[in-house]
């Protein structure tokens, strides 16, 4: 009787360490499989990189803020078991505080658009950052972070099919000052 329990307990302690070093094998299957992915490409959609905001009169005095995105940088990680890619996104840019301003904390919408590459807009979503000029700085350096922006995965369309885009959520009326400018 103890010799069929050493030997079932063997055996158990086979099957155990089996399965052990089977699901080993497929975790740093899918770990390089998932780090040989590439991440979706990341942008700052053009004519939405700078933003100037006035009173509403075409002077320099009537300029409340102006601001721009210089640089846009990413991470991502492969979730394959439920179908995303989930990219952090950081994006840099200065802002300066113009004389029609009357606080020195100024909130400006900004968008994330997921493309297809050189296609359509899958999803835009619109966010505030706050930009706050302490004591009296005229101007301000910013780095915003996002995390986890959920991009889908599916089998032969990995990270390349897709872009996100970075920029300021222009009214049309900034749009078309933008475009004056260049």
């Amino acid at each position: 009787m103890i010799v069929e329990q050493g030997r079932w307990a063997k055996s158990l302690f086979v099957i155990i360490m089996t399965a052990g070093l089977l699901s080993a094998c497929t975790s740093q299957q899918q770990t390089d499989l998932e780090q040989a992915l590439p991440c979706p490409s990341v942008g700052i959609l053009g004519g939405s990189e700078e933003l100037t905001l006035s009173t509403g009169g075409s002077d320099i005095t009537d300029i409340v803020l102006t601001g721009e995105i210089e640089r846009v940088l990413s991470e991502c990680v492969y979730d394959i078991d439920d179908g995303l890619i989930l990219v952090n996104l950081a994006f840099r840019g200065t802002a300066e505080i113009g004389p029609a301003a009357t606080t020195r904390e100024i909130t400006v919408p900004f968008f994330i658009a997921l493309t297809e590459v050189n296609a359509r807009v899958l999803r835009k979503d619109v966010f505030l950052l706050n930009l706050t000029f302490p004591g009296n700085q005229r101007s301000i350096s910013f780095i915003h972070t996002i995390e986890e922006v959920k991009v889908p995965f599916v089998a032969r369309i990995d990270g390349s099919a897709y872009e996100i885009l970075v920029g300021f959520q222009l009214t049309p009326e900034q749009l078309e000052f933008n475009r004056r400018q260049n």
